[in-house]
């Protein structure tokens, strides 16, 4: 089983994409959070040609050494 899990959210780059894909993603840290996942890293990267917005979030499985 492995420790560390990698969640990628995808937003089409609009006018208010990045508060939406920031609430989104913190949405999903909080859930996880509660189910026993812990935080390692969150990245926010865009898409030079694509029009995309996307955020990496990974985190430690619950009961992983």
């Amino acid at each position: 089983m492995k420790a560390v899990e990698i969640f990628m959210i995808r937003k089409s780059f609009t006018r208010n994409s990045s508060d939406s894909i920031r609430q989104e993603a913190e949405d999903l840290i909080n859930k996880k959070h509660y189910k026993g996942y812990r935080l390692i890293n969150v990245d926010f990267d865009v898409a030079d040609n694509a029009g995309y917005i996307y955020a990496f979030i990974t985190m430690k499985r619950p009961n992983t050494y």
